[in-house]
């Protein structure tokens, strides 16, 4: 998904099949039209293919939290590796895990869509590379979603139709130490607790707007509107103006007055004393105006980041170490998706098929079956069958075995796992 609209402008889809297992299952048997026995079958060949494909990928979890571990904020002193080398182990590792859950990357400057954020949140934002080392987004689950908004107090209506990603994982690793230059520093000082440098942030959002992927950066920064702006500008200006003109005039009298008093000059005269005290009255009006308009500033300032804490904190799911595990069982459910939705269209089938038809006809159920528009994994799919023996293959063409058949082959691959009764 590094482009998400694709070059003639049409959302590119992804191979994120978002129905839960179960109800795939049911939808498969109920296509097939099996009997009793061979429902059962089908059953049972779920269960196990979601075993060993969740017994694959503990393999992979452990060594992502091990490259994780030192990159963790949380992580003590002595596990930390600050080193890029470790940085990339894991941005390796992590990668290629979201792969396999059918996340797709999306490219970083695509996100920076700034007049599209603004019409889809109200808030203008400039994200700040400032202590990152590296930024990487990755997606699932791409929809076209409408949004209506109010403007003009509720008096006038608007909608706004945007590319909405299901799943989106944000990998941010901050510089080391070594790599921290003036302006770095300064950002450390303003990001939030928890933030070190060397650490590696991971984070899990759901059901996020493509134009407020920018909004999960953690530099972001809410800036001020040229409407907010002028809201403030304007009455400051208009009632401003005569204060500042009368107040020199003023200031002139009240140093005069302050001079005579003090015996430098003159006598006060009582007209000269009233000058003065209407002065200072001006000079506490001035400083009571700034301060009002500075509180206002303030309060809309408030008001943005407020808006873009909302945003953030009601679309995340996990952070951190909480992310991995998330993944490795999003990375095992999609592949049994795959390998059941590949050898159902091959048991349904009556003749052997190709690669291309089997993708064409599990697109087809998917379509026909939940409406989902999904660009199939077929090369996955049929990978994972051949390497647990539930293929037979002639030239370019496929067939699978039969579900009996199948169950005494990932019996067979499950007892395979483990020999411990043979040291004895």
């Amino acid at each position: 998904m590094s482009d998400p609209a694709g070059a003639d402008g049409a959302k590119t889809l992804d191979g994120y099949i978002p129905v839960r297992t179960a109800v795939l299952a049911e939808a498969i048997i109920a296509e097939n039209g099996p009997g009793e026995a061979d429902a059962q079958a089908w059953a049972d060949l779920v269960r196990l293919l979601s075993a060993l494909m969740r017994h694959a990928g503990q393999e992979r979890l452990e060594v992502m939290h091990a490259c994780y571990e030192p990159l963790d904020p949380d992580a003590a002193p002595p596990r930390r590796d600050l080193s890029p080398a470790a940085f990339e182990r894991f941005e390796k590792a992590l990668a290629a895990e979201l792969q396999r859950g059918n996340f797709t990357e999306v490219d970083p400057e695509s996100v920076r869509t700034a007049e599209a954020t603004k019409r889809l949140t109200g808030l203008a934002i400039k994200p700040s590379q400032d202590g990152i080392r590296r930024i990487r987004y990755f997606a699932r689950g791409s929809r076209t979603e409408t949004f209506a908004f109010k403007t003009w107090f509720g008096l006038r209506k608007h909608e706004i139709s945007a590319e909405t990603l299901r799943d989106v994982v944000v990998c941010v690793g901050f510089k080391a130490d070594q790599e921290i230059e003036k302006a770095d520093r300064r950002a450390f000082a303003r990001m939030r607790r928890g933030v070190r440098p060397g650490a590696v942030l991971v984070k899990h959002f759901r059901n996020v707007a493509a134009p407020e992927l920018v909004t999960l950066h953690p530099g972001a920064r809410p800036t001020m509107r040229r409407r907010d702006q002028a809201f403030l500008a304007a009455p400051a200006i208009i009632a401003g103006a005569p204060v500042l003109i009368n107040l020199w005039p003023a200031l002139t009298v009240l140093g005069a007055v302050l001079a005579a008093y003090f015996g430098a000059q003159g006598v006060i005269q009582e007209s000269e004393l009233k000058r003065a005290v209407a002065a200072i009255s001006g000079l506490v009006a001035v400083v009571a105006f700034v301060m009002r308009q500075r509180l206002k500033y303030e309060a809309q300032t408030l008001r943005y980041q407020k808006r873009l804490a909302d945003t953030v904190y009601f679309r995340n799911l996990a952070n951190n170490a909480g992310v991995i595990d998330l993944l490795a069982e999003a990375a095992a459910e999609q592949d049994v998706k795959e390998a059941l939705l590949a050898y159902a269209v091959l048991r349904k089938a009556s003749r052997p098929l190709t690669r291309a038809e089997i993708d064409a006809e599990a697109e087809a159920i998917l379509r026909a079956r939940f409406g989902l528009n999904v660009d199939f994994e077929v090369h996955d799919a049929l990978d994972k069958l051949q390497a647990l023996g539930l293929l037979a293959q002639a030239g370019e063409a496929y067939t699978a075995v039969p579900p009996a058949e199948a169950l005494t082959r990932l019996d067979q691959a499950w007892d395979d796992l483990f020999h411990f009764r043979d040291r004895v």
